[in-house]
């Protein structure tokens, strides 16, 4: 959350995903707030639990090693993207991204419940900038739209279209 309390949703989580581990690398404290779209159940490990096992463990090093670079990497590309492409590649981009996170059965027209405001803050700009940008992309037939559900219908078309 910036000074002028907009917030912006710097990571997306599902089953199996770590997160606040820099922190305890570092050893510092969390900074982000985070927060569940649905019911969860989180595993809290004792920092000293977790330091003791990255030290003593090579197999676990290397696998955070490799989300650390991995991590660095993604978010290197969304910074670029998001100076440098339009609001309506960002929304498609943030919709591919929703949908190749959750929908793990690989439905053809998969359907999320999402806030235009946590959409917005994926985007990373103004609620109504998102919500238009979903009427035309409606309009456009790559989503349909009931009240805070979205269902991607042309995936293809929001990967592939020129923006």
């Amino acid at each position: 959350m910036n000074k002028d309390g907009k917030d912006f949703i710097t990571g997306l989580y599902s089953e199996g995903d770590f997160f606040g581990y820099l922190e305890m690398i570092k050893e510092s404290n969390y900074t982000e707030a985070a927060s569940a779209l649905e019911n969860s159940e989180l595993t809290l490990i004792p920092r000293e639990d977790f330091l003791k096992l990255l030290y003593s463990s090579k197999e676990v090093s290397v696998k955070f090693i490799k989300m650390l670079a991995g991590s660095m990497t993604d978010k290197q590309e969304e910074l670029l993207n998001l100076a440098y492409d339009t609001v309506r590649k960002r929304v498609a981009d943030s919709l591919l991204k929703l949908n190749d996170k959750y929908n793990v059965k690989n439905e053809k027209d998969f359907t999320m419940s999402i806030s235009r405001d946590d959409l917005a803050a994926i985007v990373g700009t103004a609620t109504e900038s998102v919500i238009r940008t979903l009427s035309e992309f409606k309009a456009d037939g790559y989503i349909n739209i009931k009240g805070s559900n979205i269902t991607i219908l042309a995936p293809d078309k929001l990967r592939n279209f020129r923006f």
